[in-house]
């Protein structure tokens, strides 16, 4: 990762990185919207979630829509559709399959679950969206893209020449 890359996303994150991290999706003024975190983190910390999202456009909408009860709403779908179980249950294994295939021989303490950790229900949004826009395979991640829309900002969240929180950015609905 470039030392601009690190330096923005700590500043959308508002804390340090963990561990190094490779940006796999930028938004139109070609900032980070999500990064690809090893299985585990520098200090040997088990990490479950391979994509993290960055943006505070979408973290903010899709807190949004956490707080209105959809995961709650989602989940329920998935439980009582067949098809729509199928394709979460697929994808919760393939993403735990494709991280696990990153993991070093002599990690003491692996990560386990699906996206985000996960094995039995839906636990964040986030997560789902992230590994939607890295990978194109997470079907709850595609309903919460449906849901959100794509990137409208009409400033950057980031002032990169002050490497600060942009003061006129502000998340438009």
């Amino acid at each position: 990762m470039t030392n601009r890359n690190k330096q923005i996303v700590e500043i959308q994150l508002g804390r340090k990185l963990r561990s190094e991290v490779k940006v796999t999706t930028t938004c139109h003024f070609n900032l980070p919207v999500v990064i690809k975190v090893p299985p585990n983190l520098d200090d040997g910390t088990p990490f479950p979630t391979t994509y993290w999202l960055s943006c505070p456009m979408y973290t903010k909408k899709i807190g949004s829509l956490e707080s209105k009860g959809l995961i709650k709403e989602l989940d329920s779908q998935i439980q009582s559709d067949k098809n729509l179980y199928k394709q979460w249950i697929g994808r919760q294994q393939s993403y735990e399959a494709e991280r696990n295939d990153e993991i070093d021989e002599d990690t003491k303490i692996p990560p386990y679950g699906g996206v985000g950790g996960a094995r039995e229900s839906i636990k964040c949004l986030h997560s789902h969206f992230a590994d939607q826009l890295a990978t194109g395979k997470n079907m709850v991640g595609n309903i919460v893209e449906e849901l959100v829309g794509g990137y409208n900002c009409v400033e950057p969240c980031i002032d990169e020449d002050k490497m600060e929180k942009n003061t006129a950015w502000k998340v438009e609905w």
